[in-house]
Parts: structure tokens; C-alpha cells; sequence
């Protein structure tokens, strides 16, 4: 079973920019899991990065 998460509509057509521009450049379809599974995979490398995006110092 997947865990289905909510997402804005705002966030959901970038997600879709960014599945075409990888369409363009590799030829490739690109699933949203699977390109959403990779972001996750990409920050859990830089924890430190995306734990700085939530720091009371940072600006939303």
C-alpha cells in the first residue's frame, strides 16, 4: 500500500514543469513518484540544506 500525500495545486504544476523539462531534455517520461522519491532521496543527502529551509531564521 502507498501513502497517498495532499499536495497544493501550485505545487502539483511544478512537479508537472519539471517532469516535461526532463521529458525535453532526456527523451524520458518520468513518473511523480518516482521524481518525487528522488527529490526526497536528494534532500535526505543534504539534510543539513533542508533543515536550514525550517530554521526560525530562515524567511518562508
Amino acid at each position: 500500500m502507498c501513502p497517498s500525500v495532499q499536495i497544493t495545486e501550485a505545487t502539483n504544476d511544478r512537479l508537472e514543469e519539471l517532469q516535461a523539462a526532463i521529458r525535453r531534455e532526456t527523451g524520458r517520461d518520468v513518473p511523480k513518484r518516482e521524481l518525487l522519491e528522488r527529490i526526497v532521496e536528494d534532500a535526505c543527502e543534504s539534510k543539513e540544506a533542508v533543515i536550514e529551509l525550517f530554521s526560525d531564521d530562515h524567511d518562508p
